[in-house]
């Protein structure tokens, strides 16, 4: 009797249970096939340059003046990158902004004068929210992409086989970047699914209640959903970032692929 193995990947990311739990999907095919795509992203022709990785001669230019190699440091840039998304994907949101007084910074732009407030039942128009959906996104795909350049050269100098390492990386990085952009950017058209569903509920309920729709009351569902998504799209970029800083604490002689 045999037993299927059950495929794991990106099909277990937290986002990717998040979406299936709402019962939403791209417009373009089931959630089946979505879900594949997540998991499916290499193809036998991507071997070449997974093999010419591993096998061409290794050069690593040697440590600059200005550069700090040290994983100490490295890790510290990370921590500072995670602490800085991780607040914007709440303070920055636009049903915080009108319930908390902010003044600007010359240093850091828009700051919160408190504290993480709760959010406030106020309604907004969807476009509120792609927008602040979509700047979310670029803002970690502008700090991660630099960040995960940064730890590969702290791996390159830390040994051969952490140079190694540091190279599939970035043949990874390439191969699955455009792939990961596409899935990521129908995040917004999802949580608009999301959205209409909520509202269409709350308007069933007031009918049958025979009540007039409380839109701030399922709004305020809503910004939780959107905020749970985007901290489980921070969670999912944040991958290969983890596994680069824990590369960076393994001493270089316990990397197999020297």
């Amino acid at each position: 009797m045999t037993t299927a193995t059950r495929r794991t990947g990106f099909t277990d990311a937290a986002l990717v249970r998040l979406l299936a739990s709402w019962g939403v999907q791209p417009a373009d095919g089931p959630p089946s096939d979505f879900h594949d795509q997540l998991s499916g992203w290499l193809r036998w022709t991507d071997a070449q340059p997974l093999f010419a990785a591993l096998q061409e001669p290794l050069t690593v230019a040697p440590l600059s003046d200005d550069e700090d190699a040290s994983a100490d440091s490295a890790a510290a840039d990370a921590q500072a990158v995670h602490a800085l998304l991780t607040r914007a994907l709440t303070d920055d949101a636009p049903w915080r902004e009108a319930a908390v007084p902010r003044r600007r910074s010359a240093t850091s732009g828009w700051i919160a004068t408190s504290a993480t407030p709760a959010p406030t039942e106020m309604a907004f128009d969807f476009p509120t929210y792609r927008r602040h959906v979509v700047a979310q996104q670029q803002s970690m795909e502008d700090r991660i992409a630099p960040l995960r350049a940064r730890l590969r050269r702290a791996l390159e100098l830390r040994g051969p086989a952490h140079a190694r390492l540091a190279a599939l990386d970035a043949v990874m990085e390439r191969m699955l970047g455009a792939p990961e952009r596409r899935l990521l950017d129908a995040l917004p058209g999802l949580l608009e699914k999301r959205f209409a569903q909520l509202r269409a509920a709350a308007t069933a309920d007031a009918e049958t209640a025979g009540d007039a729709p409380a839109a701030a009351a399922w709004q305020t569902g809503f910004q939780h959903d959107l905020e749970a998504a985007l901290h489980a799209e921070l969670d999912l970029r944040w991958h290969p970032i983890r596994a680069l800083l824990a590369a960076l604490h393994t001493p270089d002689h316990a990397h197999a692929v020297a």
